[in-house]
């Protein structure tokens, strides 16, 4: 049986493959760290700014609703207590100022108000949804989505204290 090869750090022994791999992770997430402080910063500034809905969410949107993040070809699993139940790759998911809208072979969403939970780990944003489950979202940028998220709920929760509607797009171009 061959073993994977190693990699030589100048001057110093090999290095297995896994503690290479581990380090690449931890320079992935360091990364997605950063520009996650950046995006803090810019909706601090700006404030949620609306992009164009592509055709396929676009005709899914309803009145006053907008798109405000959009991952492409991203992996998605639901997870019910121990139990997996995968749901594919290659998924697109669309944050909108309501929902989590993922477009696949079905589509799925989940309401913005009703996520319980969400956080990062191993490398994708979890999170709890109704009845306890967890869904997975695998991206690139697991740190920025959650940021993302984090804002547009926000954003919902505070206009609903002070019994406004959801968040409509406004004459700027943001959501403030």
């Amino acid at each position: 049986m061959k073993h994977p090869p190693q990699r030589k750090r100048h001057g110093q022994l090999p290095v297995p493959r896994d503690v290479v791999a581990r380090e690449t992770s931890a320079d992935a997430l360091a990364a997605d760290e950063l520009a996650a402080d950046e995006v803090r910063r810019r909706l601090r500034e700006r404030g949620i700014v609306p992009i164009a809905p592509d055709d396929r969410i676009g005709a899914l949107l309803v009145p006053g609703e907008c798109v405000v993040a959009v991952r492409r070809a991203i992996s998605f699993e639901r997870r019910t207590g121990s139990r997996e139940c995968g749901e594919g790759l290659g998924v697109d998911l669309y944050v909108t100022t309501q929902r989590l809208v993922i477009l696949g072979p079905v589509p799925v969403e989940y309401p913005l108000a009703e996520i319980q939970e969400i956080y990062v780990a191993a490398g994708t944003v979890r999170l709890v949804v109704e009845r306890s489950r967890v869904v997975e979202l695998g991206v690139p940028d697991p740190c920025v989505l959650r940021v993302e998220i984090a804002a547009v709920r926000e954003a919902i929760r505070a206009l609903s204290a002070w019994g406004a509607p959801a968040p409509s797009k406004d004459g700027q171009g943001s959501f403030r």
